[in-house]
C-alpha cells in the first residue's frame, strides 16, 4: 500500500452502553472486617444490581449480595456512568503499634 491509496472507511453504527446517574457505595457493615476494609463503588440502577456486579467483579472473591456484611448507599450524581462499572478501593488500616524491646543491664 502506497502513501497515496485513500484509505476506506468503514461505517459502523455507534455502540450504545446503558448508562446512569446512580451510584452505589458497598462497605463492611461491621467494625470486625475493619481489618480488610474495602468498598465498592458501583454503577447500577438497583442495588440488588450493584451488590451481583460487585460480587462477579471482586477480584478477592467477595461475596458483596449479604446485607448483614455490606451496607450500600446510593449516589445519583449529575455525570452519566456505564452500568457494571465497578471501583475497588481500600482503605489501609494503621500498623500496629509494636512494643519496645526492654533492655537488659549489663552487670
Amino acid at each position: 500500500m502506497s502513501d497515496d491509496e485513500p484509505i476506506t472507511e468503514i461505517g459502523a453504527p455507534p455502540v450504545l452502553v446503558p448508562e446512569t446517574n446512580r451510584q452505589w457505595k458497598l462497605a463492611p457493615a461491621l467494625n470486625l472486617l475493619e481489618k480488610s476494609r474495602q468498598i465498592a463503588i458501583v454503577s447500577a440502577d438497583t442495588e440488588d444490581d450493584a451488590r451481583a456486579i460487585a460480587t462477579t467483579a471482586d477480584p478477592m472473591g467477595r461475596n458483596w449480595r449479604d446485607p448483614h456484611l455490606f451496607t450500600a448507599d446510593s449516589m445519583e450524581t449529575t455525570e452519566r456512568h456505564v452500568i457494571g462499572d465497578v471501583i475497588f478501593r481500600s482503605t489501609p488500616t494503621p500498623p500496629a503499634a509494636k512494643p519496645k524491646p526492654k533492655r537488659t543491664k549489663k552487670a
